[in-house]
């Protein structure tokens, strides 16, 4: 019995003492995961004091906040100029220490934010000491249901684009002024060139079918170029009223600067000699030159009784005789009048 009994006190010893060897490993243990996170909460702390200082040495303050917008902390430095005191607004909501409309604004970018889980952006304008300075609220949502407001000072920004939109209004009604003085000047460049335009078109006009005086009652009309149907009937107006205005009886129409005579442009000369004639006054065609003769001949041009020559200078010769001649039978009809007159008075 008695050794029994001390078999069985051995075995209790021996469990008890395995017990406590567990228990000191576990002890243990739980000092070095102790130890690890003392450590790894220093290290956090470490990092989250050198994120507060690199986040105080920027320009930006930092709040975070709740779901409804209380103020749970702030990052600031201590040269920032404020809206009102710190003490004055931790812990409360950010749209009730704002005016009505900002307050509004900030709600429902909070609102968008909590619902969408993404970040926001309000531009939004604060007078700082009577002064009125414009600034960028970023949220950006984080654990918990709560928000980071980033908040910057976004007033020289603003003054710089508004600037630059002043400076391109500016620019475009300069643009503008400048395009109208350019329309105007082109209209008046234009208008310019018309009446040039229509001068010379007169001019020409005028150059293109020339009365030449040789004699008192003698034209030449020289013609140079093509002779289309357009110039023919300016051919015509121009002659007739030559004729008409200057008593002419003889009409010299010089082709030789005419490199080719078509079927209507021989009908157009046929036409002219035609309404001289009716005029009382002759016209002779001067200058047919071999070419302008085939082609005449080959076409068969009903030229009538017009009278031709091959050069200009046997056209005026020509005319020149009979001017003289007719200018002599007035002389001599007008002695014989004379006569017959003196001789009914003896």
């Amino acid at each position: 019995m008695i050794l029994t009994g001390v078999v069985s006190d051995e075995r209790e010893i021996a469990a008890l003492r395995a017990e406590n060897l567990q228990l000191r490993e576990r002890l243990a243990q739980r000092e070095r995961d102790l130890d690890e996170a003392r450590r790894s909460s220093e290290c956090h702390g470490q990092r989250a004091d050198t994120l507060e200082e690199v986040l105080r040495a920027v320009p930006d303050l930092f709040f975070q906040v709740a779901r409804d917008g209380t103020i749970l902390r702030c990052i600031i430095r201590p040269s920032d100029d404020f809206y009102m005191p710190p003490e004055e607004f931790m812990g409360k909501p950010m749209q009730d220490i704002l005016p009505p409309h900002l307050g509004k604004q900030f709600v429902e970018a909070l609102t968008k934010v909590n619902a969408s889980g993404e970040a926001g952006k309000v531009e939004y304008e604060l007078p700082m000491q009577g002064v009125p300075r414009w600034y960028e609220g970023r949220f950006i949502p984080i654990e918990r249901g709560e928000v980071v407001v980033v908040v910057r000072d976004i007033t020289e920004q603003r003054q710089d684009r508004e600037a630059l939109r002043l400076l391109n209004t500016e620019l475009e009604a300069r643009v503008e002024e400048r395009t109208v003085a350019l329309e105007a000047a082109s209209e008046q460049r234009l208008a310019l060139q018309r009446q040039v335009i229509d001068a010379q078109r007169a001019s020409l006009h005028a150059l293109s079918t020339p009365l030449v005086p040789i004699a008192r009652r003698v034209v030449a009309v020289p013609l140079i170029g093509d002779i289309g149907p357009e110039r023919a009937a300016q051919l015509l107006e121009t002659i007739l009223a030559g004729v008409q205005a200057r008593g002419v009886a003889v009409v010299l129409l010089d082709v030789t600067g005419v490199p080719s005579l078509d079927a209507a442009a021989a009908e157009g000369v046929v036409r002219v000699s035609r309404a001289v004639a009716l005029l009382g006054a002759e016209l002779i065609l001067t200058g047919i030159g071999p070419e302008v003769a085939r082609m005449l001949v080959s076409m068969g041009a009903a030229l009538g009784g017009l009278r031709t020559m091959s050069s200009l200078e046997q056209g005026i010769a020509h005319a020149l005789g009979r001017v003289d001649l007719g200018a002599t039978d007035v002389s001599r009809g007008e002695r014989d009048r004379q006569r017959v007159g003196g001789r009914a008075r003896t």
